[in-house]
Protein backbone atom coordinates (compact mmCIF):
# COMPACT_ATOMS: atom_id res chain seq x y z
CA UNK A 1 0.00 0.00 0.00
CA UNK A 2 2.86 2.31 0.79
CA UNK A 3 4.42 1.75 -2.66
CA UNK A 4 1.02 2.28 -4.39
CA UNK A 5 0.53 5.51 -2.50
CA UNK A 6 3.97 6.67 -3.66
CA UNK A 7 3.11 5.85 -7.29
CA UNK A 8 -0.19 7.70 -7.01
CA UNK A 9 1.57 10.69 -5.50
CA UNK A 10 4.09 10.70 -8.36
CA UNK A 11 1.26 10.52 -10.90
CA UNK A 12 -0.50 13.44 -9.21
CA UNK A 13 2.72 15.43 -9.37
CA UNK A 14 3.10 14.71 -13.09
CA UNK A 15 -0.49 15.80 -13.72
CA UNK A 16 0.08 18.94 -11.67
CA UNK A 17 3.23 19.79 -13.61
CA UNK A 18 1.46 19.06 -16.87
CA UNK A 19 -1.33 21.41 -15.90
CA UNK A 20 1.19 24.12 -15.04
CA UNK A 21 2.92 23.66 -18.37
CA UNK A 22 -0.37 23.90 -20.21
CA UNK A 23 -1.27 27.03 -18.24
CA UNK A 24 2.11 28.59 -19.11
CA UNK A 25 1.65 27.67 -22.76
CA UNK A 26 -1.82 29.19 -22.77
CA UNK A 27 -0.48 32.34 -21.16
CA UNK A 28 2.20 32.53 -23.83
CA UNK A 29 -0.35 32.06 -26.60
CA UNK A 30 -2.59 34.80 -25.17
CA UNK A 31 0.17 37.27 -24.21
CA UNK A 32 -0.33 40.80 -25.47
CA UNK A 33 1.82 41.66 -28.50
CA UNK A 34 4.84 43.91 -27.89
CA UNK A 35 4.02 47.59 -28.52
CA UNK A 36 5.12 48.97 -31.87
CA UNK A 37 7.06 52.24 -31.71
CA UNK A 38 5.82 54.73 -34.27
CA UNK A 39 8.49 55.96 -36.65
CA UNK A 40 9.27 59.66 -36.54
CA UNK A 41 7.84 61.58 -39.50
CA UNK A 42 10.28 62.64 -42.19
CA UNK A 43 11.52 66.22 -41.64
CA UNK A 44 10.47 67.18 -45.16
CA UNK A 45 7.82 65.61 -47.37
CA UNK A 46 7.67 66.46 -51.08
CA UNK A 47 4.21 66.00 -52.56
CA UNK A 48 3.64 64.44 -55.96
CA UNK A 49 2.52 67.10 -58.42
CA UNK A 50 -0.80 66.46 -60.13
CA UNK A 51 -1.15 66.61 -63.91
CA UNK A 52 -2.27 69.96 -65.31
CA UNK A 53 -4.58 71.23 -68.03
CA UNK A 54 -4.22 74.47 -69.98
CA UNK A 55 -6.01 76.31 -72.72
CA UNK A 56 -4.54 75.98 -76.17
CA UNK A 57 -1.41 78.09 -76.53
CA UNK A 58 -1.31 78.99 -72.82
CA UNK A 59 0.99 77.92 -69.97
CA UNK A 60 0.50 76.75 -66.40
CA UNK A 61 2.74 77.71 -63.47
CA UNK A 62 4.13 74.83 -61.42
CA UNK A 63 5.91 75.27 -58.08
CA UNK A 64 7.52 72.85 -55.61
CA UNK A 65 5.10 71.43 -53.06
CA UNK A 66 6.60 70.61 -49.66
CA UNK A 67 5.52 70.12 -46.05
CA UNK A 68 7.72 70.12 -42.94
CA UNK A 69 7.35 68.04 -39.78
CA UNK A 70 7.26 71.10 -37.53
CA UNK A 71 8.98 74.26 -36.37
CA UNK A 72 12.21 72.32 -35.78
CA UNK A 73 12.61 72.13 -39.57
CA UNK A 74 13.57 75.17 -41.67
CA UNK A 75 13.34 75.10 -45.47
CA UNK A 76 16.33 76.89 -46.99
CA UNK A 77 15.32 76.70 -50.66
CA UNK A 78 12.71 75.16 -52.96
CA UNK A 79 13.64 74.56 -56.60
CA UNK A 80 12.03 72.78 -59.53
CA UNK A 81 13.47 71.46 -62.80
CA UNK A 82 11.31 70.54 -65.82
CA UNK A 83 12.69 69.00 -68.99
CA UNK A 84 11.43 67.50 -72.22
CA UNK A 85 12.63 67.57 -75.81
CA UNK A 86 13.41 71.16 -76.61
CA UNK A 87 12.72 72.39 -73.05
CA UNK A 88 15.31 72.53 -70.25
CA UNK A 89 14.21 74.60 -67.23
CA UNK A 90 16.66 74.02 -64.38
CA UNK A 91 16.60 75.00 -60.71
CA UNK A 92 13.74 77.50 -60.87
CA UNK A 93 11.52 78.69 -58.04
CA UNK A 94 8.62 77.99 -60.45
CA UNK A 95 8.23 77.01 -64.11
CA UNK A 96 5.66 77.88 -66.76
CA UNK A 97 4.80 74.85 -68.85
CA UNK A 98 2.98 74.45 -72.13
CA UNK A 99 1.17 71.28 -73.10
CA UNK A 100 3.46 68.25 -73.12
CA UNK A 101 4.97 65.49 -71.00
CA UNK A 102 7.79 66.59 -68.71
CA UNK A 103 10.32 65.04 -66.40
CA UNK A 104 10.02 67.14 -63.24
CA UNK A 105 12.36 67.15 -60.24
CA UNK A 106 11.66 69.00 -57.01
CA UNK A 107 14.74 69.80 -54.91
CA UNK A 108 14.33 70.94 -51.32
CA UNK A 109 17.17 72.10 -49.08
CA UNK A 110 16.48 72.31 -45.34
CA UNK A 111 17.95 72.40 -41.85
CA UNK A 112 16.90 70.65 -38.65
CA UNK A 113 17.32 71.89 -35.08
CA UNK A 114 19.52 69.60 -33.05
CA UNK A 115 21.04 69.57 -29.58
CA UNK A 116 24.65 70.68 -29.29
CA UNK A 117 27.00 70.98 -26.32
CA UNK A 118 30.03 73.28 -26.36
CA UNK A 119 32.77 73.25 -23.74
CA UNK A 120 34.65 76.43 -22.81
CA UNK A 121 37.94 76.48 -20.93
CA UNK A 122 39.18 79.10 -18.50
CA UNK A 123 39.69 82.59 -20.00
CA UNK A 124 38.04 81.76 -23.32
CA UNK A 125 36.02 84.73 -24.61
CA UNK A 126 32.67 84.93 -26.44
CA UNK A 127 31.08 88.15 -27.73
CA UNK A 128 27.29 87.81 -27.75
CA UNK A 129 24.14 89.83 -28.30
CA UNK A 130 22.14 89.91 -25.09
CA UNK A 131 18.82 91.14 -23.76
CA UNK A 132 17.60 91.83 -20.22
CA UNK A 133 14.82 89.38 -19.32
CA UNK A 134 14.30 90.39 -15.70
CA UNK A 135 15.61 92.97 -13.25
CA UNK A 136 15.86 91.03 -9.98
CA UNK A 137 17.50 93.76 -7.89
CA UNK A 138 18.17 97.35 -8.96
CA UNK A 139 20.63 99.57 -7.10
CA UNK A 140 21.84 103.06 -7.93
CA UNK A 141 24.69 101.97 -10.18
CA UNK A 142 24.38 98.21 -9.96
CA UNK A 143 21.77 95.54 -10.55
CA UNK A 144 21.19 91.81 -10.53
CA UNK A 145 19.84 90.85 -13.92
CA UNK A 146 18.62 87.76 -15.70
CA UNK A 147 19.81 87.99 -19.30
CA UNK A 148 19.58 85.89 -22.48
CA UNK A 149 22.50 85.81 -24.91
CA UNK A 150 22.88 84.55 -28.48
CA UNK A 151 25.84 84.15 -30.79
CA UNK A 152 26.98 81.80 -33.55
CA UNK A 153 29.52 80.41 -31.06
CA UNK A 154 26.82 79.70 -28.46
CA UNK A 155 24.43 76.74 -28.72
CA UNK A 156 20.91 78.15 -28.84
CA UNK A 157 19.95 80.89 -26.35
CA UNK A 158 21.80 80.89 -23.04
CA UNK A 159 20.35 82.49 -19.91
CA UNK A 160 22.49 83.89 -17.11
CA UNK A 161 21.88 85.62 -13.78
CA UNK A 162 24.51 88.32 -13.43
CA UNK A 163 25.51 90.85 -10.77
CA UNK A 164 26.39 93.94 -12.81
CA UNK A 165 27.61 97.45 -11.96
CA UNK A 166 28.15 100.55 -14.06
CA UNK A 167 31.70 101.59 -14.74
CA UNK A 168 30.61 104.92 -16.27
CA UNK A 169 27.48 107.01 -15.98
CA UNK A 170 25.38 109.87 -17.40
CA UNK A 171 25.50 113.56 -16.52
CA UNK A 172 22.38 113.13 -14.39
CA UNK A 173 24.13 110.51 -12.27
CA UNK A 174 27.16 112.81 -11.99
CA UNK A 175 25.00 115.74 -10.79
CA UNK A 176 23.38 113.40 -8.25
CA UNK A 177 26.87 112.43 -7.00
CA UNK A 178 26.39 108.85 -8.14
CA UNK A 179 29.72 108.80 -9.99
CA UNK A 180 32.94 110.78 -10.24
CA UNK A 181 33.86 113.43 -12.83
CA UNK A 182 36.43 111.10 -14.38
CA UNK A 183 33.80 108.42 -14.78
CA UNK A 184 31.36 110.83 -16.40
CA UNK A 185 33.90 112.51 -18.70
CA UNK A 186 35.50 109.31 -19.93
CA UNK A 187 32.65 108.73 -22.39
CA UNK A 188 32.83 104.94 -22.52
CA UNK A 189 29.56 103.27 -21.59
CA UNK A 190 29.53 99.78 -20.16
CA UNK A 191 28.64 97.55 -17.29
CA UNK A 192 30.77 94.81 -15.86
CA UNK A 193 30.04 91.99 -13.48
CA UNK A 194 29.91 88.23 -13.13
CA UNK A 195 27.41 85.39 -13.15
CA UNK A 196 26.16 84.37 -9.73
CA UNK A 197 28.01 81.04 -10.01
CA UNK A 198 31.26 82.87 -10.81
CA UNK A 199 31.74 80.92 -14.05
CA UNK A 200 31.73 84.00 -16.31
CA UNK A 201 32.64 87.66 -16.12
CA UNK A 202 30.73 89.94 -18.48
CA UNK A 203 31.48 93.37 -19.87
CA UNK A 204 28.41 94.87 -21.53
CA UNK A 205 28.59 97.52 -24.21
CA UNK A 206 25.59 99.83 -24.65
CA UNK A 207 24.07 100.43 -28.08
CA UNK A 208 22.41 103.64 -26.82
CA UNK A 209 24.03 107.06 -27.10
CA UNK A 210 21.30 109.55 -26.15
CA UNK A 211 22.15 112.79 -24.34
CA UNK A 212 19.94 111.99 -21.39
CA UNK A 213 20.71 108.31 -21.20
CA UNK A 214 24.07 107.31 -22.57
CA UNK A 215 24.49 104.11 -20.63
CA UNK A 216 22.62 100.82 -20.36
CA UNK A 217 19.62 101.05 -18.06
CA UNK A 218 18.42 98.00 -16.12
CA UNK A 219 15.10 97.68 -17.91
CA UNK A 220 13.39 94.57 -19.25
CA UNK A 221 13.93 94.43 -22.99
CA UNK A 222 17.18 96.44 -22.99
CA UNK A 223 19.60 95.02 -25.56
CA UNK A 224 23.38 95.16 -25.46
CA UNK A 225 26.55 93.44 -26.64
CA UNK A 226 28.48 91.44 -24.07
CA UNK A 227 32.08 90.30 -23.91
CA UNK A 228 31.88 87.09 -21.86
CA UNK A 229 34.99 85.48 -20.40
CA UNK A 230 35.14 82.09 -18.67
CA UNK A 231 36.56 82.36 -15.14
CA UNK A 232 35.82 78.87 -13.80
CA UNK A 233 38.73 76.54 -13.07
CA UNK A 234 36.65 73.68 -14.42
CA UNK A 235 35.49 73.61 -18.08
CA UNK A 236 32.05 75.17 -18.57
CA UNK A 237 29.56 73.25 -20.73
CA UNK A 238 26.68 75.01 -22.49
CA UNK A 239 23.93 72.99 -24.17
CA UNK A 240 21.27 74.26 -26.57
CA UNK A 241 19.61 73.90 -29.94
CA UNK A 242 21.42 74.76 -33.17
CA UNK A 243 20.54 74.41 -36.85
CA UNK A 244 22.15 71.48 -38.63
CA UNK A 245 24.11 71.73 -41.85
CA UNK A 246 21.95 72.03 -44.96
CA UNK A 247 20.38 68.77 -46.09
CA UNK A 248 18.88 68.02 -49.52
CA UNK A 249 15.96 65.85 -50.60
CA UNK A 250 14.55 65.41 -54.12
CA UNK A 251 11.56 63.87 -55.89
CA UNK A 252 11.38 63.11 -59.62
CA UNK A 253 8.23 62.29 -61.56
CA UNK A 254 6.52 62.53 -64.92
CA UNK A 255 4.12 65.45 -65.27
CA UNK A 256 1.61 65.74 -68.08
CA UNK A 257 0.19 69.05 -69.22
CA UNK A 258 -2.76 68.59 -71.54
CA UNK A 259 -4.82 71.04 -73.56
CA UNK A 260 -8.38 71.64 -72.46
CA UNK A 261 -10.95 70.42 -74.93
Amino acid sequence: MKRLATVLAAAALIVSLGGAANTAAAATLHAAPAPVTAASPAPVTIAKLSNKTVRKGKTVTVKPSVKTAGSHVKVVSKRITATKKGVNLKNKTSVKLKAGTYKVTQTIKYKVKQTKTITYKQYEVVIADCEILEVIDDGTLEARLRIACKDSDLPGTQKFTVDMEWAYCSWRAYLDHECSASEYLDGAEWWEGQTTDGAWTIESFSATYDDDEDYITPKVGEKFSALMQVMSDEPVKLTGKVWSKTKTVTRTQTLKVTTKK
